[in-house]
């Protein structure tokens, strides 16, 4: 083997073993939530350690799509909990729609949930917690660690339950 073709292997491997160049892993539960920001649906920048850590005993980031209809019976399901627990849960809707707020806009007026909405169009965030699809669900404490996190749809699990065990 030719000297530089040993440099680029022993490059590409040293790459290859490097934590930044290497994909990152999924937050897991019990891990803190790193820094991000996505715009709201007014378009400002939301940050995750300004606005959205801690306003609540328990904060639910839920990942959805307005054409979705098991993330809407999920929203809305977490929504009517919250209206029975004020105060106890703070709610976030990460809409994960290609049209962003064209979409998410109407998707809200014509409902009425009491959430906010980040837009991420570009599916970044949901990825952080290892989503690949949704409905997808996180649940994190004041400190903003990670409380719990599911995946997909369950027509036999009632979101209400998982959050519930959460409320003190």
């Amino acid at each position: 083997m030719t000297r530089r073709f040993l440099t680029l292997l022993a490059v590409l491997l040293a790459a290859a073993a490097s934590p930044a160049l290497s994909a990152e892993r999924a937050i897991e539960v019990g891990q803190a939530i790193p820094e991000f920001s996505l715009p709201g649906l007014e378009g400002e920048t939301v940050f995750f350690q300004k606005d959205i850590r801690g306003k609540a005993p328990l904060t639910v980031i839920f990942f959805m799509t307005t054409a979705c209809s098991a993330c809407y019976e999920e929203i809305r399901e977490i929504d009517g909990f919250a209206a029975k627990n004020p105060g106890k849960v703070d709610i976030w809707v990460v809409a994960v729609d290609l049209r962003g707020a064209q979409t998410v806009g109407p998707y809200q007026q014509s409902n009425k949930f009491r959430v906010k909405y980040l837009i991420d169009p570009k599916f970044s965030l949901p990825r952080v917690f290892g989503f690949n699809y949704t409905p997808s669900l996180a649940l994190v404490d004041p400190k903003g660690v990670l409380l719990h996190k599911k995946g997909g749809y369950s027509p036999n699990e009632r979101v209400t339950d998982i959050l519930r065990t959460f409320i003190r």
